[in-house]
């Protein structure tokens, strides 16, 4: 994005705020929200961002703003592939993101938000980095015997795996597992979807571009198609993807492998809350990549201080796997190449503030990588993390 596009969709954006007074008419009066148990900063942090809402209102019902703040710090000892000792450390701020979404017409939703850490592990930088998200949905209401049917466009996040599913926000744990990084990659590549439910189910499709441009990407390059559906089963929650990725050779792919499938389940026993993922896929040269994911957890202190705990196991036909890309893949040596059978446990408490809205959060997590040849490496990772948003 030149610097004469920023300016200009700034301009935009400040026309359509100062405007908008003039199509919403006089805000309402909004009741204070009751104490929290948290404080009343708290409460502020959960409500000030909503600056106007007025269902009422035939053009517009609802303007926002909401952001995030995530920094971390990592410590990483191990060996490499070649026998050699590591020993790095960390420091970051993971996600820095400023964003608006407006409700209009009583049917349409625009959401944007922008990446403003533009630096990494070591490097804290702010500046303009990408978009996020810019997407604009439209609510269709209840039709061909579907409720809650709603059409989407734009820049998405691609929703792959239970972790991927749960929102960086209200993750459990600091970094989501390998192997769901794996097929999950953060992509944002442009979308079409449709949603909605029938009874208990929820579903979704979605026809996706493979372009990786950082800002609203085209649709010269392949297609992907993807399916979800959710529903309750077994006494919990069960949670299916599936994505076939059509390119051609010389198309950018946003997503690297040919096909993947996840299946996942989530319940409460007693007083633990438990996640269990079994992912499958194929890349385009055919070789099998697969893994499964286990993370109970429980409040040690009720809506306090909560214990999570996840077991991964990740492998491969071949030597397609990498370490962790935070932070034990940047800690030197030979530990950024590849292997086929990857180990990782990971235990951690979380403190919460304020609910996910504030909270601290504390890890330590073992790992290691076998290659085909009988070479491994291993590594242990001390996590520090603050997590924010509003």
């Amino acid at each position: 994005m030149t610097q004469t596009t920023k300016l200009t969709a700034a301009a935009a954006i400040a026309a359509l705020y100062s405007a908008m007074p003039a199509f919403a008419g006089p805000a309402p009066m909004i009741e204070a929200p009751a104490p929290s148990p948290c404080g009343d900063w708290c409460s502020t942090l959960k409500t000030f961002g909503k600056v106007y809402s007025n269902k009422e209102n035939s053009v517009i019902q609802e303007l926002k703003f909401f952001g995030r703040f995530q920094w971390q710090a990592g410590s990483v000892d191990g060996d490499d592939f070649s026998g050699m000792s590591i020993d790095d450390h960390f420091t970051e701020v993971r996600r820095f993101r400023l964003g608006t979404q407006v409700k209009f017409l009583n049917h349409f939703t625009l959401k944007v938000n922008a990446n403003l850490e533009d630096g990494g592990p070591n490097d804290h930088s702010f500046a303009y980095d990408s978009l996020d998200e810019a997407k604009l949905s439209f609510s269709a209401g209840d039709i061909l015997g579907l409720e809650d049917v709603n059409f989407s466009y734009g820049r998405h996040k691609f929703t792959f795996s239970q972790e991927a599913h749960t929102s960086s926000k209200k993750s459990k744990t600091i970094e989501r597992s390998n192997i769901a990084n794996y097929f999950y990659g953060s992509a944002r590549p442009p979308r079409l979807t449709i949603s909605g439910k029938k009874g208990g189910v929820k579903g979704s499709l979605g026809v996706f571009s493979t372009d990786t441009d950082i800002e609203l990407a085209g649709w010269g390059e392949g297609t992907a198609y993807y399916a979800n559906l959710q529903f309750e089963a077994a006494g919990g929650d069960v949670n299916l993807d599936f994505l076939y990725n059509d390119i051609s050779t010389g198309d950018i792919d946003a997503f690297g492998f040919e096909w993947g499938a996840s299946a996942a389940y989530s319940r409460t026993v007693g007083s633990w809350e438990i996640m269990a993922n079994i992912l499958y896929g194929e890349r385009h040269d055919g070789d099998a990549v697969y893994g499964f994911v286990l993370m109970p957890s429980t409040f040690l202190i009720e809506d306090r201080l909560e214990a999570v705990f996840r077991y991964q196991f990740a492998g491969s036909d071949g030597d397609n796997l990498k370490m962790t890309s935070r932070y034990a893949r940047r800690a030197g040596g030979d530990i950024g190449d590849k292997g086929d059978t990857n180990h990782t446990l990971y235990a951690g408490l979380n403190y919460y503030l304020c609910g996910n809205n504030a909270k601290f959060q504390f890890g330590v997590e073992y790992e290691t990588m076998d290659q085909e040849g009988g070479d491994d490496a291993n590594a242990t990772t001390l996590w520090a993390a603050y997590r924010m948003y509003f």
